[in-house]
Order: C-alpha cells, then sequence, then structure tokens
C-alpha cells in the first residue's frame, strides 16, 4: 500500500494502484491501477498479478505481471477495462541491491482498447516515455532519501524453499496448470 501511494506522489496519471491480494506463499500479488491516458480517451484499469523473484547468485531480479480477472474488481463504466496486457522486468545492480545504480530491461504489451491508429498511440505511447523517466528517476532519489529499499520490499517474501519443498510445489503446479482462476494467483 505504501508504494501505490509514493507512486501517485510522483505520478500525476495514477488515480488509484493498490493490492487486492497478496499470496505468501509464492509471493504473487494481485493489484488494481487505475489510470488517466490523454484526452479525449476515458482513464483505463488493469488488474493483473505480479511476481517477483530474487536471483541472488545471478544478482538479479525479475518481475512478471500480466491481466487477470479478481471478484473483488468488477469492470466500473467510469473506465476501460484493459484485458490484455503482460510484462517483464529484469533489474540487475552494478555492484549490490544495496547501492546505487542498477540496470534493467522492460518488456511490456499491452491492448489499451482505443479507437485512434496504431500509429497514434504509438507516438503517444513514445513521447509520454521520456518524461515518464525523468519521474520515475526523479522518485528513486527521493525513495533512497526515504529509506525505501529493495531488501525491505524483498523480506516480505518468505524465506526460499528447501529442494524437497520446491519439488512438491512444482509437482502441484503442474497438476494445476489448467486452472487459472481468481483463486490462483501464484501463477504471474
Amino acid at each position: 500500500a505504501g508504494i501505490g501511494k509514493y507512486r501517485k506522489k510522483w505520478d500525476a496519471l495514477v488515480i488509484k494502484l493498490e493490492v487486492i491480494e497478496r499470496d505468501v506463499v509464492s509471493g504473487s500479488e494481485v493489484l488494481h491501477w487505475v489510470t488517466h491516458f490523454p484526452y479525449p480517451m476515458y482513464s483505463r484499469d488493469y488488474v493483473y498479478v505480479r511476481r517477483y523473484s530474487v536471483d541472488q547468485e545471478n544478482n538479479m531480479m525479475v518481475l512478471v505481471s500480466r491481466a487477470v480477472e479478481h471478484p473483488s474488481v468488477p469492470e466500473s463504466p467510469e473506465f476501460v477495462r484493459v484485458r490484455s496486457y503482460e510484462s517483464q522486468m529484469v533489474i540487475r545492480p552494478h555492484k549490490s541491491f544495496d547501492e546505487n545504480g542498477f540496470d534493467y530491461l522492460l518488456t511490456y504489451s499491452d491492448n489499451p482498447q482505443t479507437v485512434f491508429p496504431r500509429y497514434c498511440v504509438s507516438w503517444m505511447v513514445s513521447s509520454g516515455m521520456p518524461d515518464f523517466l525523468e519521474k520515475l528517476h526523479m522518485a528513486t532519489l527521493k525513495a533512497k532519501n526515504m529509506e525505501i529499499k529493495v531488501k525491505d520490499y524483498i523480506s516480505a517474501k518468505p524465506l526460499e524453499m528447501s529442494s524437497e519443498a520446491k519439488a512438491t510445489a512444482q509437482s502441484s503446479e503442474r497438476k494445476n496448470e489448467g486452472s487459472r482462476g481468481p483463486a490462483r494467483i501464484e501463477y504471474a
């Protein structure tokens, strides 16, 4: 909840960003994100599951998100629901997560369901990206001063499972791969 409130402070496009459900076993979260779109378009809302993994051995973090449905967040006539959304982000610090400097790669895809031609939407997104990245950079500098750290976020995830528990969980996941309903948030 704190991260959503902080995002609203620096990103004026965010109307709402909150965690709807959290699975402490898998570390997955279902989020509801409502964002302004440029005039004359309606605001959009996203319901998505996000899962992250920290690979200590290779010194990287991976965040994976995809759109889902959730019974706690029915469609609202105020917003256009984005049903097709997925993103993958790989974050690699220059030295460690506790020190300044990191590189990241973000792959993002969604269908915002606009009536504008694709080239117009592409132009809007690409022209807004430099401004967003500048705001993100300033927000991270301020967050550093607020003592918001990656390790605080990582500590919310349970400790690593033993290899026996991982094998059991993977076997269970394979049995349930066809079931991706709202109650199964561990698949990101």
